[in-house]
């Protein structure tokens, strides 16, 4: 059974019966056209509104409303401004005819009518309009698409936060916290959208490459390292970048994760790149280090945003220190305004932790928001005896 031929709309307006037997004739002889008549511009837009033309034919002089104003009815209205439009006129002033395809008419073919010439603009006219069909069904198709691939782009996230948390404690946390200071940052530091996604995804998985080191070294904090295992421990932003270069379309996001460590007056690790040689993004994890280091350390959130401001210029690149500190503080505001940090022997019964504990090697005793009971209190007193807790422990304060 062979398939139905698509058939084209095509309406014709003029207000000279024989001009419309003549078009009509012209035009019924492609059988993918169908075609509707009218007498004048009312007419015309009452018949467009209920058939919805492909394109529409009309004369440019009729009695009341003109083929001009016809025209730009046509293109203001919604449900027909894609319409191709014709003009046809006997008009020879040049003026006029310009006028008319800046209005919004298509096309004009000059009156009396060439049935050759018309049928062949006709059937370019469709030609193109087929190909813009084409056009936004592919777009719709490349939306759908791209929908699908960020979803799949947020679920590879999640398993990689997953893989990151069940090997290093707390790395998911911090992972997020990551995330918000980069979308902080590249927000105020006017990033385009494209290099933003990747340097965001860069702070998600910074840690990724930790993975790849030996466990009791993870655990311990960088500054209890041994001068051979701080070395070991180097190679995490190498092996994590290795692992999201595998990952199409983010070679920016691996180089990022390759320069964490730079420092902006050219101090850092691995190549001691300076100033602008350091990407925008590895400039910002560089950030997000410090920030993190110095958290673990056990300071305070105003002595962090203080350690923050001090190293522009020297860890950090001072544009990336001023909107950091700026964030820190937004979220300590936001989220700390009412915690306090007390000893290890101040800790009672009920409080609720408003920090992840961390012991002196580096594992996390108790997460945030717990609330103490009398076994854990046992637990975190037997383990700081042999273990320290490292910085004091951080709880909300009672309203």
């Amino acid at each position: 059974m062979m398939g139905s031929i698509q058939r084209h709309k095509v309406l014709i307006v003029d207000d000279d019966p024989v001009s419309l037997k003549i078009l009509d004739t012209a035009l019924s002889k492609e059988q993918s056209y169908e075609i509707h008549q009218a007498r004048d511009a009312e007419e015309g837009i009452e018949i467009a509104r209920d058939m919805k033309p492909d394109i529409i034919i009309s004369d440019y002089y009729m009695p009341g409303m003109s083929g001009f104003e016809f025209c730009r009815h046509i293109r203001n209205d919604p449900e027909l401004s894609t319409a191709i439009f014709i003009l046809l006129t006997a008009e020879t002033d040049i003026v006029t005819k310009v006028t008319s395809l800046e209005q919004g008419a298509d096309d004009y073919v000059e009156k009396p009518v060439s049935p050759s010439v018309l049928v062949g603009k006709v059937k370019a006219f469709l030609r193109i309009k087929n190909l813009q069909h084409e056009l936004v069904e592919e777009r719709e198709k490349l939306k759908i698409a791209n929908q699908l691939l960020e979803t799949n782009f947020r679920e590879l996230i999640a398993v990689l936060l997953k893989i990151l948390e069940i090997q290093i404690s707390g790395a998911r946390d911090r992972a997020l916290f990551a995330e918000k200071a980069a979308k902080y940052m590249t927000s105020r530091m006017a990033i385009g959208p494209d290099e933003t996604k990747k340097i965001i995804f860069a702070s998600i998985v910074h840690e990724l490459g930790k993975t790849g080191l030996p466990q009791n070294l993870v655990k311990k904090n960088y500054q209890d390292l041994s001068t051979e295992d701080q070395e070991v421990f180097h190679q995490h932003p190498l092996i994590g970048s290795i692992i999201i270069s595998t990952i199409s379309g983010f070679k920016e996001s691996a180089e990022d994760v390759y320069h964490q460590y730079e420092n902006f007056d050219g101090s850092g690790l691995p190549d001691r790149l300076r100033g602008g040689e350091i990407s925008i993004g590895a400039r910002m994890l560089r950030g997000i280090n410090l920030e993190e280091e110095l958290f673990k350390a056990g300071l305070s959130a105003e002595s962090v945003i203080e350690q923050v401001r001090l190293a522009a210029g020297k860890h950090l690149d001072p544009s990336v220190a001023a909107h950091l500190a700026d964030f820190l503080i937004e979220s300590k505001d936001n989220a700390s305004q009412n915690k306090k940090k007390i000893s290890v022997d101040e800790l009672l019964v009920g409080m609720v932790v408003a920090e992840d504990i961390y012991s002196s090697n580096g594992t996390k005793i108790i997460p945030k928001n717990t609330k103490i009971k009398d076994w854990m209190l046992n637990i975190i007193q037997e383990r700081n005896v042999l273990d320290p807790v490292i910085g004091g422990v951080y709880v909300f304060a009672k309203n």
